[in-house]
Order: structure tokens, then sequence, then C-alpha cells
């Protein structure tokens, strides 16, 4: 009997310590935690690996999150992706993330506890 593959979250955000720190709490439940620290690696690595979801922070340098977002939609191999904003200004209107193909939005400041419960309800849909 062959084990089923593990799922795989990317994570893009620009500070490697918090991507560090998700991998320490995500990988010992069984997920591949792939990785960016810019919008342009975001897109490479997701498109060469396609990931179950991606957590994808909306303030980074050279190219938002919203704009991550119009590129990985257009992409065959990415449209399809979930996508959890995860970031640290809480947004006003939390409808115009989803109406731009957000899935979930999770707020930095709920820590990382709240994102690994959303990554979970996300995983037992996929």
């Amino acid at each position: 009997m062959t084990a089923a593959p593990r799922k795989s979250v990317l994570i893009v955000d620009d500070c490697a310590d918090l991507i560090q720190f998700a991998r320490r709490v995500l990988e010992p439940r069984g997920l591949e935690v792939l990785q960016a620290t810019n919008p342009f690696a975001a897109v490479r690595e997701a498109t060469a690996h396609p990931p179950d979801i991606i957590v994808l922070d909306l303030n980074m340098p050279g190219m938002d999150g919203l704009e991550v977002m119009r590129h990985l939609k257009r992409i065959p191999e990415t449209k399809d992706i979930p996508v959890i904003a995860f970031t640290g200004e809480r947004p006003t209107d939390p409808d115009y993330l989803r109406g731009r193909g957000f899935d979930r939005v999770v707020l930095k400041e709920a820590g990382l506890e709240a994102l690994e419960n959303e990554i979970a309800g996300m995983i037992a849909m996929c």
C-alpha cells in the first residue's frame, strides 16, 4: 500500500523568520511547506510545484498580494489553488479580498494557530 502524498502549502511572505516559524508549526502536522520570500519567486514556485494551498502576504515589496493573485489566477496550473490572505493590516472590507480570489483572510495578529486552523480546514476539503 502506497502512502498518500503529503499535502503542501506555499507560504509567501517577505519575512523569512515568519516562514521559518510557520514551517516549524506546520511540518510536524504532516504538511510539506514550500516558501517564497518575494512575489516573483511565489509565482515561479507555485507554477513549478503547484501546492494544495497558498498563504499569501498582502504587503510585499515589488508586487503586492493582490497583484500576485491576479497573476496566479491567469495561470492554468495555479488558477484553482485555494489562497489564504495572511496580512498584518485589517482589511476594511474582507469581501473585497474574496472578490479578488482569496478564499480566506487571516490576520497576522491572530497568530499562527489561527492560520493553522484555516489551513487544516481547507486541507480537509482538498
